[in-house]
């Protein structure tokens, strides 16, 4: 029994450490293939943990408020709500995939980059183990499908533009995708040679290559080398979702085409005419430093005419 104002007992720092109950995040616990971890190397493994990316990355969007509706949103197709175990679903020869029930994606940007920086790192993880144990069957179709199309969306071009590459080359030749998935796929790829490497002569060598015609695509195309701004708003505005994602890297560049041409054709426009041609508020144009016209009442000046 203690005596009166004696100092209550504290173990030492170390032992008080090993007391606290240890925190394990079950997507941080594995590491990177590529790093020595082996943990993602068993097929099973890849699967669970699968099953987890799935449900954060879920829960993620849930939290976020980013949910929405089905005129911003692309269903996942055969994609599994509840994890792959492949015991519990139907294996589809046909169309190369999974069936199982539908799920939904949801883009937008979320106030958590430390949960999103989390999972984009897991997914990293699940494609090198995919990899590192060669596994090209249904299962690699349908994670490196998921990956792709959140990606995408996230605007994670160092996850989304290696899990195309190697559905393309390394998967599908032996796995193959469905008509409708291999086009989907590849359209991806033509869209981010095009929007996001600005290569139109490798998008067109592409389409050449894989033998694509996708009228949406090559109107995109021609939109981009024509700079025709008009067509590109209208036709971005008929794709899917996952489309409009890779759209958005050529953005700027034809908002910044747009701008040029009203400069040097008009002395005055318009303000509301001015924000449907480059599809930005005019109070974004002059945060953005985009232009320095001014605004008066609801006529924007571009420039005045010199005086004789």
């Amino acid at each position: 029994m203690s005596q009166p104002g004696a100092a209550e007992y504290r173990p030492p720092a170390g032992q008080r450490d090993r007391l606290r109950a240890v925190h394990s995040d079950p997507l941080e616990d594995i590491g990177l293939p590529s790093k020595g971890d082996d943990g993602l190397l068993d097929f099973q493994a890849q699967e669970e943990y699968y099953g987890r990316i799935f449900q954060r990355y879920e829960e993620f969007h849930l939290r976020a408020g980013s949910a929405c509706g089905d005129a911003l949103a692309e269903t996942m197709g055969s994609l599994s709500l509840h994890g792959p175990t492949l015991n519990d679903l139907t294996l589809t020869k046909r169309s190369g995939i999974i069936s199982s029930p539908e799920t939904r994606l949801y883009p937008g940007s979320s106030n958590n980059p430390r949960e999103r920086s989390i999972i984009l790192m897991a997914m990293r993880k699940l494609r090198e183990a995919v990899v590192a144990s060669a596994r090209k069957d249904l299962f690699a179709v349908r994670a490196y499908i998921y990956i792709i199309r959140a990606t995408i969306l996230e605007k994670h071009m160092e996850s989304y533009h290696p899990a195309l590459l190697h559905v393309l080359y390394r998967i599908h030749p032996v796995t193959a995708l469905s008509d409708s998935e291999y086009s989907e796929f590849v359209g991806y790829y033509i869209l981010d040679l095009a929007c996001r490497q600005d290569n139109l002569s490798a998008a067109y060598e592409a389409s050449i290559r894989f033998h694509y015609m996708d009228v949406k695509v090559s109107a995109v195309l021609k939109a981009l080398v024509h700079g025709d701004w008009c067509a590109f708003w209208s036709i971005k505005d008929l794709m899917t979702t996952y489309q409009q994602g890779l759209l958005e890297w050529a953005e700027e560049g034809v908002r910044k085409r747009a701008l040029d041409c009203l400069g040097k054709s008009y002395l005055t426009v318009e303000k509301e005419y001015l924000e449907r041609v480059v599809r930005r508020s005019w109070e974004e144009l002059v945060q953005g430093n985009s232009t320095q016209w001014h605004l008066n009442g609801n006529i924007i000046t571009i420039r005045n005419m010199k005086r004789q």
